[in-house]
């Protein structure tokens, strides 16, 4: 789901690939403050021994390595993989084998991998892990689990009876490290045996998102309306003289605009900031209060057990992830799960 301020700024890539297990959006690097257009894929692989994988990894560098030509790219979701703590770069990289017996070897463009230390509790590493581990260090992306504050001891992301495992993961490039804020692991929940995963990056909106509190120009009409007074006419004559006014119709007249949606987009909200700095000066302003936040009303198919069901599983999901080798708890946890599908 994306809100709606950002869609502006979100490309759907229909035909970025043939399979169903992925999806790709491209996030404008104007509107959200980028040093490039980033790609962002969420992906399911399906395990190695199912009779649904097609060369899904194998398939997925390859739209890697399209999209990388036009800017940074971003994956997460269910990898399957097994990672343990395997590097996903090269190890012990060096350009000190250029000028051999003084023949370059490397290209001048060749960047060395830097070493970047990453934590796993996952300690086994299967074949997808594998194979995974191989397209990092091809791409020069990096798995983000493990490495940053709020999953800085690599917690497992899967849990069922027989046991635990780290298989969902956010990989980015290498040059949009220094924009991470933080990676999160949430607590298990009675909602799915994997956890949420949560990627918080540096971005940097257009500054009229910001302004209007992130309400879109569809939704600021709720908040502000003007009324035409018996004065509005010579405060619009007053208003329209001044040099500020003049200005900004002057460059918005002056002002190129690109033939597109977003050449449109820039157009549309100049104009509209205009429009409204007169109207403030003209026009009576009358503020809408915003409506309450409705209190949450429980179905009525449900009752007090469920919701402390829930509860529990809740509470149990957090204490697990810090005491995974208490099987009491563990135990109690699919325990309530299974009274809560019934």
């Amino acid at each position: 789901m994306i809100k709606t301020i950002f869609y502006k700024g979100i490309s759907y890539l229909k035909d970025a690939t043939s399979s169903q297990n992925r999806l790709w959006l491209k996030l404008d690097k104007y509107f959200f403050g980028l040093k490039q257009d980033l790609y962002l894929c969420a992906v399911y692989i399906p395990p190695f021994s199912s009779a649904h994988y097609d060369s899904d990894l194998e398939n997925l560098e390859n739209e890697i390595s399209s999209f990388s030509i036009e800017g940074q790219i971003i994956l997460i979701g269910d990898f399957n993989s097994r990672t343990a703590m395997k590097a996903d770069y090269i190890e012990n990289d060096s350009d000190e084998i250029n000028n051999f017996d003084g023949i370059d070897l490397l290209p001048e463009s060749y960047i060395t991998d830097i070493d970047i230390r990453r934590v796993n509790q996952d300690s086994t590493l299967n074949t997808l892990g594998n194979k995974l581990l191989e397209l990092c260090s091809s791409s020069r992306l990096r798995i983000l689990n493990g490495r940053f504050l709020g999953d800085s001891l690599g917690y497992f992301t899967y849990m069922c009876n027989t046991g635990f495992s780290t298989v969902d993961y956010a990989i980015a490039s290498e040059s949009l490290l220094p924009e991470v804020k933080y990676f999160k692991t949430n607590d298990f929940t009675y909602l799915s045996d994997h956890v949420q995963i949560n990627l918080y990056m540096n971005c940097s909106i257009i500054s009229d998102t910001c302004m209007k509190k992130c309400l879109d120009e569809k939704r600021w009409h709720l908040i502000k309306s003007y009324k035409w007074t018996e004065l509005s006419s010579s405060k619009l004559i007053d208003v329209l003289s001044t040099e500020n006014v003049k200005k900004e119709i002057l460059d918005l007249e002056m002002e190129h605009f690109d033939s597109n949606k977003l050449g449109v987009d820039g157009a549309t909200e100049k104009l509209n900031k205009i429009l409204q700095t007169i109207a403030e000066n003209t026009c009576k302003v009358i503020s809408k209060p915003t409506k309450k936040k409705k209190k949450k009303i429980k179905q009525v198919w449900s009752d007090n057990v469920v919701y402390e069901t829930k509860r529990q599983i809740n509470y149990l999901g957090n204490k697990i992830k810090n005491n995974l080798n208490d099987k009491s708890l563990k135990s109690k946890y699919f325990e309530l799960c299974k009274k809560l599908k019934k």
